[in-house]
């Protein structure tokens, strides 16, 4: 496992980094002794930086609607604090159907839940959550309450760095220039169908801000399972992925594989987020990024997946 320095942070974190989004039930069914054995597994593997949000979780879930903070904070409770990079998010209170208040008295009242939940005194960093959401009728408020409560907590140690996790190239490409940040979140622009983060990294260099890239695997897109209920994907597209995954099985060689392996692959992007909820799920992946990369392969599924290309899923919108 390799490890990176966040821009001009001291974050220390490796370059494959756990997300929590899958043990908070949003792409399947979760058991919850496993689900804590796989966040031990992942520290044991190597991976230190390991990323929630109190929106991970659905209603309908056994644990609540806070299950993802809740199982990760029983995971970590058992590991040296000192060795693990930690971030959750605010603003965005639930995701199934999606809630949102970035007032700076909401943000401080998330925090100081997910510092319970997550048994820990302190989050290394904050990021606002989707602050593009339902068209950006929450962004003014986010980029000024919202960035005021998480000045003034960083100011108060209870986190240490700053930022906002997005997915609308158009708003990143307004807030990176424009705003003082420690670091940001994209999803979903560095993968087989997307690159378009490769023209935010030199904005994002260039103000000393830390990256974090999530989702190598288009959140659900690119594995053999498919896309989650929530996929904003239409019929057409679906029609793509599975050609593409037909492909896969053909030549016998995972697309979850190859997804992370690309993923990975640029030495530019410091720390890339996955999720899983299974210990075997999470030493696969572990492995795979230890293997050379089959480029010849990379190139033919990237060529089955070309009408989809840096197609705009706009995630906000249909859960508007």
């Amino acid at each position: 496992m390799k490890y990176n320095t966040l821009g001009e942070t001291n974050i220390k974190i490796s370059e494959l980094g756990f997300g929590a989004s899958a043990i908070g039930g949003m792409f399947n069914n979760v058991e919850k002794d496993e689900a804590i054995k796989t966040v031990h597994n992942a520290f044991d593997r190597g991976i230190n930086y390991f990323d929630t949000s109190p929106a991970y979780g659905r209603s309908t879930s056994t644990y609540g609607p806070v299950t993802s903070e809740t199982l990760l904070g029983q995971g970590l409770k058992d590991l040296k604090r000192s060795e693990i990079i930690l971030s959750t998010k605010a603003g965005k209170i639930a995701s199934l159907p999606p809630e949102l208040n970035f007032s700076y008295q909401a943000i401080l009242k998330s925090v100081e839940g997910s510092l319970k939940r997550l048994r820990t005194d302190y989050i290394d960093m904050l990021f606002l959550h989707d602050i593009e959401y339902n068209k950006g009728t929450h962004l003014e408020m986010a980029l000024n309450e919202g960035l005021a409560a998480l000045r003034d907590l960083k100011k108060a140690g209870k986190i240490r760095a700053v930022g906002v996790s997005c997915y609308s190239i158009e708003v990143l490409n307004k807030v990176i220039p424009n705003y003082d940040l420690d670091t940001v979140l994209v999803h979903n622009h560095y993968t087989l169908i997307n690159d378009e983060l490769l023209d935010l990294i030199p904005k994002i260099k260039a103000k000393g801000m830390g990256l974090v890239s999530a989702s190598p695997f288009a959140s659900g897109l690119l594995t053999h399972q498919g896309p989650p209920d929530w996929y904003p994907i239409n019929n057409k597209d679906l029609c793509v992925i599975n050609k593409t995954l037909n492909f896969c099985r053909e030549n016998n060689v995972p697309i979850e594989k190859l997804a992370v392996q690309y993923a990975l692959s640029n030495p530019e992007i410091p720390t890339t987020l996955f999720s899983c909820t299974e210990r075997s799920i999470l030493n696969k992946n572990v492995d795979w990024i230890e293997e050379p990369i089959d480029q010849a392969m990379i190139e033919n599924i990237k060529q089955f997946l070309e009408p989809i290309r840096n197609k705009d899923f706009d995630f906000g919108e249909y859960n508007d």
